[in-house]
């Protein structure tokens, strides 16, 4: 049974890129969960043996470790969100605030505080970004100029700061404990971490957007194996047990350790508008081995922008694979590459998809900076302004000049 957890501290990192990868962590996080912990545990006067809150600092891919994540987020009386650039940016923590919103967004406290969702500042944010949720971590640190100029991180790993740290950790923790005690029992079962609308899950920002082009378990040609399908073309993992991580999770994870707000979307469901943003396609050959994914691709062909990098997945120590590659490589060009105007790479092994795709990724972008159209804000000025000079040899500004 998942024990009770008076807070979840959810701070900016990345859903893990594979089992063996390392983390983006926050060491400064674990140091601020270990002191708020026993801040808690102190005012509780509870069992230092049972957990007073919980963090995210070991985490693996997988359903499994989503589904224990959920039942964690289902157990925590308080959501503390460590608000940073890096929270807006990146889908992860912005799906754990989502989901758990979702669950007990509706649920008010009998206090100042109407929602389970208690923000602090960790690094501070520009004013003009996100001053909803700037101005709600501010009441935190009142009274404390260092935090709002610093924010916690920088308080935590200073000396100098040590006292004001302790100080909004103190602070902190009697939130925690106040709001646990006010706003009435916890509603029962576990938080969903998928399936959550694009609206509270996409960074704001430019998108960059990652189509995938694969087919669902159910829709695999007749006689192909079905390991590394899934219910959508979402799950799909071209490596298996190299790489259990979906590939669209992983690409989504580097480019948001790249800095970029990322979105999936499924081909086959209709993807919106991608006249704004870089865009990678990641292609399943596979998929051009049945009518409907003949036709899915030539309708997205039809749709892609003339920027969009196509890149073709598979594996060459799949025996299937190898003896259709050259009929399956030859329908996808055809269908998606207009005669040889669009460029299809290629990516075969696991270790390869590790070394190519931060490039990728960094292609996709230039290519979007370099062929995308440029359009004026509305009202803009159809010419530019010259600046005048003021000697008395200069033309009048109405003059016309051959210069």
């Amino acid at each position: 049974m998942m024990p009770r957890f008076h807070f979840y501290l959810s701070y900016a990192h990345s859903a893990p890129l594979g089992e063996d990868a390392p983390s983006d962590t926050d060491h400064s996080v674990g140091v601020l969960f270990k002191d708020l912990s026993h801040e808690v545990g102190d005012l509780l006067g509870a069992d230092r043996a049972s957990p007073a809150g919980y963090y995210d600092d070991t985490v693996r891919p997988g359903a499994e470790w989503k589904s224990t994540l959920g039942a964690v987020l289902g157990a925590a009386d308080v959501f503390v969100a460590l608000y940073s650039p890096g929270y807006f940016t990146k889908s992860w923590p912005r799906r754990e605030r989502a989901a758990y919103m979702r669950r007990f967004g509706g649920v008010h406290a009998t206090g100042e505080q109407a929602v389970r969702l208690l923000p602090a500042l960790w690094v501070p944010l520009p004013a003009w970004e996100h001053p909803e949720e700037r101005a709600a971590t501010l009441a935190l640190g009142a009274g404390i100029p260092e935090y709002a100029e610093n924010g916690l991180r920088a308080l935590c790993r200073l000396a100098a700061y040590e006292s004001q740290y302790h100080a909004v950790v103190r602070r902190l923790a009697h939130r925690i404990v106040e709001i646990a005690g006010t706003v009435g029992p916890r509603p029962a079962g576990d938080v969903a971490i998928d399936d959550l609308p694009d609206e509270d899950v996409v960074p704001s920002g430019m998108p960059f957007t990652v189509v995938v082009l694969a087919p669902a378990r159910h829709e695999l040609p007749l006689g192909r194996a079905t390991a590394g399908y899934g219910q959508s073309p979402e799950a799909w993992q071209p490596y298996g047990a190299e790489r259990r991580l979906p590939i669209t999770g992983y690409t989504t994870n580097v480019a948001e350790r790249l800095g970029l707000p990322t979105r999936v979307v499924d081909a086959r469901t209709g993807f919106g508008t991608l006249a704004e943003g870089p865009v990678l396609v990641l292609i399943d050959p596979w998929i051009a081995d049945t009518p409907r994914g003949r036709e899915t691709l030539s309708r997205v062909s039809q749709r892609l922008p003339e920027w969009a990098t196509l890149v073709a997945v598979a594996d060459r120590h799949d025996a299937q694979y190898a003896e259709r590659a050259a009929d399956l490589g030859a329908t996808v060009t055809d269908r998606l590459g207009r005669a040889g105007e669009r460029r299809i790479r290629q990516i075969l092994h696991v270790d390869q998809l590790i070394r190519v795709m931060p490039s990728l990724i960094d292609e996709a972008c230039r290519r979007y900076l370099k062929i995308a159209p440029v359009f004026l804000p509305k009202g803009a000025q159809p010419t530019l302004p010259r600046i005048v000079g003021t000697d008395r040899t200069d033309p009048d500004p109405g003059e016309r000049t051959d210069d």
